[in-house]
């Protein structure tokens, strides 16, 4: 259903403000509230509901940095939710980059997912820089040829600046992400066939089953497992997280942020200038007779985006609301 943003940001913030400290309920609020601008269901404020809501998570201890370097820094969560402690890695890698040229993050010790990537690289690109951002979570995607729930659905997301707004690639290297199941779920749907399957190996098309089995990688071969494998690496055991942790759902989870500035190799302006023209290459070369426009990365997610902003108002799935006592 239809609502407006302005209600949306005070119903999420009077929600979260009886869980978290003002400042971190508006970080987290800001979050939430992009990822429904884009249109990402899977990734806003469902995020509240499910086996493990965000609003359920009890932070153990402060956020403290353990290493820091000119270049670097780990930083433990102690516990505090990912989308929180994402936006202040995000910003120490920017400021890391913008000094050195490049930046690196780790963190570990949380205990929810971040939400979509694009929103820290996009906000690293704004800033004249390359940004990857990499994360793992639980078991829940199987390995090539295996059945157990190795990698977690590890998200990759890359964003690059442009003349214009930037270039935004964000992907999980699932064949469908875990809050996509919760998604189906709550609607009472199937899900596509050959995305999961039982804990038996056997397809399946319940989400319910689904979460007691593993998703399937994003081509279903070596290679997508392999990209997930990789990702597990570095925001596994790169940063001090756990990994393959198919036993329990209780274990820490992992992101590693990376900025990077061109200027290391060339000129910035000469970077965006050939970045817009690779994507004008990109959008005016011969399409599909089927196709009526060549799309690229992250835009669709941009037009919902700037479509909310001009309407004030966005689509948001009734049954997350009811849930939610928003309605």
């Amino acid at each position: 259903m239809k609502i407006s943003i302005v209600e949306l940001e005070k119903k999420l913030l009077d929600f979260l403000t009886r869980y978290f400290d003002k400042s971190s309920a508006i970080r987290i609020k800001e979050y939430l509230i992009w990822a429904e601008k884009t249109s990402n269901k899977t990734q806003g404020i469902i995020k509240l509901t499910g086996s493990e809501p965000l609003q359920d998570i009890k932070p153990k201890q402060e956020i403290r940095v353990e290493r820091d370097t000119k270049l670097s820094q780990l930083i433990n969560a102690g516990g505090n939710p990912a989308p929180l402690v994402s936006q202040l890695a995000t910003d120490v890698v920017i400021e890391k980059a913008q000094v050195h040229g490049f930046g690196l993050v780790g963190v570990y010790n949380t205990y929810s997912s971040n939400g979509a990537q694009a929103y820290y690289v996009e906000r690293i690109a704004k800033h004249n820089l390359i940004g990857v951002v990499m994360s793992r979570s639980p078991g829940a995607t199987s390995g090539f040829s295996s059945i157990d729930p190795l990698f977690g659905t590890n998200p990759i997301g890359v964003g690059f600046p442009t003349l214009n707004e930037p270039l935004v690639f964000d992907m999980a290297s699932s064949a469908i992400t875990w809050y996509g199941l919760v998604l189906a779920q709550a609607r009472g749907e199937k899900i596509p066939v050959n995305v999961a399957i039982k804990s038996d190996g056997s397809p399946t098309d319940d989400p319910g089953e689904a979460m007691q089995g593993a998703l399937l990688p994003f081509d279903r071969s070596y290679k997508s497992s392999s990209v997930a494998m990789m990702v597990e690496l570095f925001a596994g055991p790169l940063v001090s997280s756990s990994f393959c942790d198919n036993e329990t759902f209780d274990k820490d989870w992992g992101s590693v942020f990376f900025a990077v500035s061109p200027e290391l190799l060339v000129d910035i302006d000469k970077f965006k200038s050939n970045c817009s023209e690779l994507i004008k290459k990109v959008k005016d070369s011969r399409s599909k007779p089927e196709v009526s426009e060549i799309r690229l990365p992250g835009e669709r997610a941009h037009r919902a985006l700037l479509e909310a902003e001009k309407t004030g108002e966005i689509e948001v799935e009734i049954e997350i609301l009811k849930q939610l006592n928003f309605i």
